[in-house]
């Protein structure tokens, strides 16, 4: 290899070159020459050994590479050559001889010589005489461009639409405060122009999700050009946008902006060589004194009353008033509150049942509200409403010792299922209150089964990990809710010590009429038996798909098929009005136990629809008697929201 420095490659023995930086060099190249060869010229980090000036004095091959340049470029030039115009200058220092610029170890931005720029981590080390006086220096730099530009690459897409290339609502939070700061300072305020698109659903009914997707670009390209340079044109999802728009002066203003920002949508967009004309409905908000979020509020509110009774093309502005729905809401989030005390709050009970002879297994346990002016309500109804109001553990621990209670009166072998929210399973002294439910109830550990979602499972910290792992020692067992719907279904099977997963009912709807899902399902069927679980498939409505799953595996099923959600009795019925048929557990209750009344004495048990009667032992039975009819569900029945 030939050296990078010319003037300093080949000295004499003892001899300087002409026109040579410090003697030191000609004395290392010409008694190490060979040392110096293999550890500075030929090392694969771009390297030079530079002046206490700051003058380069030799390069190496992976620095000429580095840069773009070669070693007559460089020999004799400053340093500061290869820095980026843009980047700060480094500041002057006076309490060293080395050049300030050798100084600065860490990552900087270069340019090399034909303009482009590259991130480099420098470094450097000063080498002395024998007598302690600093004599030059050794430069490194590390190329860290593409690792620089990768980084760039996951800020850039975690703050972007995919789709349209606008921001999205992650960097909206950060746009808005920092424009919210400014607004202070200058006396001005920000306004927000939030905008759904109308009837865009009609869109993708008719033309399909690409025609869709083609729409929402074009009507991003729009937005994004009629917009002011310090404003901002974002993408919060589906259809909606909204202008963050900063520096203005009045409502008047805003309007007008809005008006211009709706003009651009009146050209019609050519979408699958079809002309499609737009409109949009719009909400106002103006502010500077207010919390981020606060404002966003307010503009969904403007929307919202915006689209009221399906309007279209309306603009609405935030008067810091409350409408109806609003009113109506809070009503129903401070009646929330009064309902434990009231004793308003139902547990509906829902069968579990074996798929090879329906045999009745266990119940499910679900909320309900007996409102006193609104009458029954699903969770779906109220649980919101509870978690803005930190109402869920409150919720939760009624329903768990509620359960408990009911099923500690049940035949011994039936189970109950609760469910629990992540926000509740967070809390500390949840270990505690499940042991106290069971103590109190005199429940068997073992007949208590807690259901928790997929995300809890995966996101749990170490205090959720250690109050799980408390009941679960204790006896109670864990199932995971709707299996196969979340991130990450193997992740949470190991994350935590699960004995049961439920197939969700979004898969069973489907299991016979599209073979993908079926495939699906029988996977997730597989994979839980392999895994010595038990598996539980939801929302099961007709007999086509009972009889499906049993021949592929599945042991246990629950749905609308096998009974619906229901309270348990007021009174205990006498034994001669009820059918037992499928309601004992199999081996502990005998027919003439619960017919000499032992095993009803203390409570009913919600109603369990008696097995077909034309049912065979292989299985294949077609009869519907005895079923409700089946219909699709609609509504979320769980506790966790």
């Amino acid at each position: 290899m030939n050296p990078s420095a010319p003037d300093v490659s080949r000295p004499r023995e003892g001899t300087a070159a002409p026109g040579s930086r410090p003697r030191a060099i000609d004395t290392l190249l010409a008694d190490r020459g060979q040392l110096f060869r293999a550890l500075f010229l030929a090392a694969p980090i771009p390297k030079a050994l530079v002046g206490l000036d700051g003058h380069l004095l030799v390069v190496n091959d992976a620095l000429c590479s580095l840069t773009g340049r070669t070693p007559e470029d460089l020999v004799g030039r400053h340093v500061d050559l290869l820095a980026h115009p843009d980047e700060a200058p480094v500041p002057d220092r006076t309490d060293g001889p080395v050049d300030p610029w050798l100084g600065v170890d860490g990552e900087r931005r270069l340019r090399r010589a034909d303009g482009t720029e590259l991130w480099a981590t420098q470094s450097h080390e000063v080498i002395h005489t024998s007598t302690g006086e600093p004599q030059f220096v050794v430069l490194s730099l590390v190329d860290g461009t593409d690792r620089r530009r990768a980084e760039e690459d996951l800020v850039r897409r975690a703050f972007t639409d995919p789709l349209t290339g606008l921001p999205n609502r992650r960097a909206l939070g950060d746009r808005l405060e920092h424009a919210l700061a400014l607004s202070r300072r200058r006396g001005l305020q920000v306004g927000l122009v939030h905008l759904d698109l109308d009837r865009f659903r009609a869109v993708n009914d008719v033309l399909g999700n690409e025609a869709g997707d083609d729409l929402l670009i074009q009507v991003a390209d729009r937005l994004r050009r009629s917009t002011r340079a310090e404003d901002t044109a974002v993408r919060l999802g589906g259809d909606e946008f909204l202008i963050l728009a900063e520096d203005v002066e009045d409502l008047d203003g805003l309007r007008t902006m809005a008006d211009r920002l709706l003009s651009v949508l009146d050209d019609p967009f050519l979408v699958s060589e079809r002309e499609i004309v737009l409109s949009a409905s719009v909400g106002l908000t103006l502010g500077s004194d207010v919390a981020p979020d606060e404002l966003l509020r307010q503009a969904q509110t403007a929307l919202t009353r915006a689209q009221v009774d399906g309007s279209r093309a309306r603009v609405e502005v935030h008067d810091g008033g409350l409408s109806d729905s609003e009113v109506d809401q809070l009503q129903l989030e401070a009646d929330l509150r009064h309902a434990l005390e009231s004793d308003e709050l139902r547990l509906f009970y829902q069968p579990i049942v074996s798929l090879a002879d329906e045999t009745l297994l266990g119940y499910e346990a679900l909320i309900r509200w007996e409102h006193p002016t609104r009458g029954l309500l699903p969770p779906g109804a109220f649980l919101a409403a509870a978690e803005d109001n930190r109402l869920t553990s409150r919720l939760g621990a009624w329903v768990l010792r509620q359960a408990c209670f009911d099923a500690a009166g049940w035949p011994a072998g039936l189970r109950v299922h609760v469910n629990v929210s992540a926000r509740h399973l967070a809390e500390p002294g949840f270990a505690e209150l499940v042991v106290d439910a069971l103590a109190e109830s005199g429940l068997a550990p073992e007949r208590l089964e807690l259901e928790i979602t997929e995300s809890t499972a995966l996101f749990a910290a170490d205090a959720t990990l250690h109050a799980v792992s408390e009941v679960t020692d204790a006896g109670v067992t864990l199932a995971l809710d709707d299996f196969g719907t979340g991130y990450s279904a193997i992740t949470a099977l190991h994350r935590l010590p699960i004995h049961t997963v439920k197939i969700d009912r979004s898969f069973v709807a489907d299991v016979v009429t599209e073979p993908s899902t079926a495939a699906l399902v029988q996977g997730l069927v597989q994979l839980g038996l392999g895994m010595g679980l038990q598996v539980i498939a939801e929302g099961i409505e007709d007999l086509d798909q009972a009889d499906w799953l049993r021949e592929h595996g599945c042991e246990m099923a629950q749905g609308y098929a096998f009974g619906r959600p229901a309270p348990l009795p007021a009174t205990v019925p006498s034994t001669g009005d009820v059918d037992l048929t499928g309601t004992l557990p199999p081996g502990e209750v005998t027919v003439q136990d619960v017919l000499d009344g032992e095993a009803l004495a203390t409570r009913g048990l919600p109603p369990v629809p008696a097995p077909r009667p034309d049912r065979r032992p292989d299985g294949q039975g077609r009869a519907d008697e005895g079923r409700p009819p089946a219909g699709p569900v609609t509504e979320d029945l769980r506790t966790d929201p």
